[in-house]
């Protein structure tokens, strides 16, 4: 099995100071197709599986959610989704940048992982609900 990749992502939350984790991909052992997804930091340890790393990114998000904390990253905006493509051909590693009224293109590709300071993290149904709007939106 090839060695689990790692991203460092701020977790940030409303009345408290960010903090910093540890994603950890891997696949698993009895299928190499499925995404391993682990969290690791100081609000504890979080795992999902799921057949693309955005849909297991997102499952963790759920449990983070409730607690009040959300990861700075891409796969966490509101307006970024990854397309059925994406999903399969890259196991959801990276998503397009949506924007009402424009078509999705190639150009607005992002990683899920990469983190920038000026995300503004969304919650999963903030996000569900824009992309709803984005496939409603006249292109």
């Amino acid at each position: 099995m090839a060695e689990a990749k790692r991203f460092e992502i701020e977790l940030v939350h409303v009345s408290q100071a960010p903090c910093v984790g540890t994603f950890q991909l891997s696949s698993g052992k009895d299928d190499p197709r499925r995404c391993l997804l682990t969290l690791e930091c100081e609000l504890g340890h979080f795992h999902a599986s799921d057949w693309n790393y955005f849909d297991a990114l997102c499952q963790i998000r759920e449990e983070l959610e409730p607690i009040g904390w959300r990861p700075r990253c891409y796969g966490a905006c509101e307006n970024v989704y990854p397309s059925n493509m994406c999903r399969d051909m890259g196991q959801g590693m990276v998503a397009y940048r949506n924007e009402i009224g424009r078509p999705a293109e190639h150009e607005h590709l992002v990683e899920i992982f990469a983190t920038s300071p000026e995300i503004v993290p969304a919650s999963v149904d903030e996000q569900r609900a824009f992309f709803q709007r984005w496939l409603a939106s006249p292109r």
